[in-house]
């Protein structure tokens, strides 16, 4: 890939922070809330010390696959069908990630401030928006991220400064309550949630810049901080029962804003919020998928995209109520995502201690 097209680290943390920032903000807070509810917190703090590790691990891999296309450094310690398998799994994840995002941020726009526009015009808008990002490369997204990320945070920490006047700290203590278990359960889904940050590995052959362990200890450090904040906010104001039965409970704090007697319904910025995040999120996941393809020719990898963007569209429009999402993502997503990020991240480490295949060698 020529060097204009590629990325610097700062780019690429910025892609991740504002993609990961979406689902833990919007899909994590609710679960956690549901399985943890005054506990939750404290379990997406001690979220951080597995999430450390797993940054250093991450670091490992940078390091033994010299910041070189993952794919192609598997295939030459496992051969072709190892490395279609591992490209079939990150495909999957890409397109399950994609789904859950569309549908989601379809579903609060319809429920919230366009109840009466329909489902499908909400969708297709959303996917065509998110095909011409993917369809640019990486660098558009890369710079688009850059530019929305600073506004996302500013706004993040307004509505935070905002709500102090109805927050009461008190609210989430004491700690414990109902034992450890809902605590352990917590730290579990909010490391599967952060899990993504291994994306890092498969796009690192388009940053240019080193990728370096404190910079990828200060992104797990963010990560989790960007479920600890909105989390213990919607339990400071609205108590940790009442938050576990609101379905967006950072949403929901942005309706409780006002600046003064006359400045109120200021929820309409959280909109901005949402959009940036949802949309970066689906196309660099686009992105992803095609770049697992290894296709090079760019009228082909359009005519790729158009059919990811139709899969999408069609697997979104799967009728399923928010209810049944909501018991999907409480009882499966999480724990599958898990579990494929375990085995995805093992599977790495061994194929780090593996040798060059002969063949491979021979024909270096």
């Amino acid at each position: 890939m020529p060097v204009k097209n590629r990325i610097t680290t700062l780019q690429l943390y910025c892609i991740v922070i504002i993609s990961i920032a979406i689902t833990n903000h919007v899909l994590l807070i609710p679960v956690l809330l549901h399985y943890g509810k005054r506990d939750s917190w404290i379990g997406a703090t001690l979220a951080l010390i597995p999430m450390l590790m797993m940054a250093c691990l991450i670091y490992f891999l940078v390091r033994r696959t010299k910041q070189g296309e993952l794919i192609e450094w598997i295939r030459m310690r496992v051969g072709k069908w190892g490395t279609y398998f591992v490209q079939l799994i990150f495909i999957l994840i890409c397109f399950t990630h994609a789904v859950v995002t569309i549908k989601d941020v379809t579903m609060w726009t319809h429920i919230t401030y366009l109840p009466r526009t329909p489902v499908f015009l909400i969708m297709l808008l959303f996917i065509v928006f998110c095909f011409f990002a993917a369809r640019e490369g990486i660098k558009a997204i890369a710079i688009t991220s850059g530019i929305l990320l600073p506004a996302v945070i500013v706004l993040g920490y307004f509505v935070m400064g905002a709500n102090f006047q109805y927050k009461d700290y008190t609210l989430l203590t004491p700690l414990f309550t109902h034992g450890y278990g809902p605590t352990f359960i917590c730290v579990l889904l909010t490391c599967s949630a952060s899990f993504e940050i291994l994306s890092i590995l498969v796009i690192q052959h388009h940053v240019r810049t080193r990728i370096r362990l404190r910079g990828l200890l200060i992104l797990s450090t963010c990560v989790i901080g960007l479920t600890i904040g909105p989390l213990t906010g919607a339990i400071a104001i609205f108590g940790p029962f009442e938050a576990a039965d609101i379905r967006f409970p950072a949403f929901e704090q942005w309706r409780m804003v006002t600046l003064g007697k006359y400045v109120s319904h200021l929820d309409f910025l959280s909109i901005f919020q949402w959009i940036s995040g949802a949309c970066m999120r689906t196309s660099i996941l686009m992105f992803i998928i095609v770049d697992m393809l290894k296709v090079q020719k760019k009228s082909t990898r359009t005519h790729i995209l158009i059919w990811i963007s139709l899969g999408l569209l069609g697997l979104c429009m799967y009728p399923i109520s928010d209810n049944q999402m909501v018991l999907w993502l409480q009882n499966y997503h999480y724990t599958v995502m898990l579990a494929v990020g375990l085995v995805l991240l093992s599977f790495l480490l061994v194929v780090a201690m593996l040798p060059i295949r002969r063949k491979e060698k021979d024909a270096l």
